[in-house]
């Protein structure tokens, strides 16, 4: 019902908020990096980011942390992004999985009332908009507040460039929406939809009912922030930096070795990766593929090296 879905919206609203009100009570460091909002989909050539620092930085974070709704002048494509880091003096664990709770209720109940509706052409985020009234944007809904309840040595922000984002799409979906998008073209007299859908769906004949396929969706340049704790090389956490990450420091102890998020440069950035696994394409206008190995593609939440502290990261809610 659409009630329980605004009253979802609310209660995660009042979780962001809580969240909000603890870790401010209890700052001892804050940088950020503004990134400019984005009015059109089209990726932008130099990024360059805007430091903040103490309590610029803090209102900023504030704002980035329960902001669910579009920007006047931003594209519904996009989503807006605060890479930083924030240092507490006490532990704020409990208070940002309670926010991230909120954020995934509140998510699956959107995914079941889409379901009852059984609206396939609309998608969650129209279906949201629609019902609550209000210029969601599902992504900044998605992500989650990442905790850490220790101090990491080293703080490394940098960009991801050639990224993409995988996702397993089942046989038996794609097969239902290209039906759909064909009696749609049947019944609008699309002739040459019509005979495109027909060719795709021949094309899937020959697969088995259980065939899963890849779609491969490129990501804008993001950046992202890696954490050291222990004395090794390599990194032992490596989350999205969408939103601030919030560490636990001592007031008189020194800070972390912080690299911060430089601009970037679309021509540095430009050589794709040589280790993905080989793909067949099976319908290149929806990014399908099927996978002949074992992708070597990790996803930047796939490190699962043990954490020498307590955690949001790679923890369920």
């Amino acid at each position: 019902m659409i009630f329980d879905l605004r009253v979802a919206w609310n209660e995660m609203i009042r979780a962001q908020l809580d969240f909000n009100s603890e870790w401010t009570s209890k700052v001892v460091a804050a940088q950020v990096w503004t990134l400019s909002i984005k009015a059109t989909a089209q990726s932008t050539s130099v990024i360059t980011p805007i430091f903040l620092e103490g309590q610029e930085a803090i209102e900023a974070s504030k704002k980035a942390i329960s902001q669910f709704e579009k920007e006047e002048t931003q594209h519904p494509g996009t989503v807006v992004r605060l890479p930083g880091w924030i240092g507490v003096h006490t532990s704020v664990l409990a208070s940002a999985r309670a926010a991230n709770r909120a954020r995934k209720s509140f998510l699956e109940l959107l995914g079941t009332e889409v379901e009852k509706t059984n609206l396939k052409t609309m998608s969650k985020g129209k279906f949201v908009r629609s019902a609550l009234k209000v210029q969601v944007v599902l992504k900044q809904i998605e992500r989650r507040i990442q905790v850490f309840d220790g101090t990491p040595r080293r703080i490394l922000f940098t960009w991801a460039g050639n990224t993409a984002a995988p996702e397993t799409v089942a046989l038996s979906t794609v097969i239902e929406k290209l039906q759909i998008q064909l009696e749609d073209a049947i019944r609008d007299g699309d002739l040459p939809k019509e005979q495109q859908r027909q060719m795709e769906l021949r094309a899937l004949n020959g697969l088995s009912s259980d065939t899963l396929m890849h779609r491969y969706r490129p990501i804008a340049p993001h950046p992202r922030v890696m954490l050291y704790f222990g004395e090794g090389a390599r990194y032992d956490a490596m989350p999205h930096a969408n939103l601030p990450i919030f560490v636990v420091m001592d007031e008189k102890a020194p800070w972390p070795r912080v690299d911060g998020l430089g601009t970037f440069d679309p021509d540095k950035a430009r050589r794709l990766r040589s280790d993905k696994a080989t793909r067949y394409p099976v319908i290149p206008r929806l990014d399908l593929y099927l996978q002949a190995d074992r992708e070597a593609f990790k996803s930047e939440i796939d490190h699962q090296a043990a954490m020498p502290v307590a955690t949001t990261y790679n923890q369920k809610p």
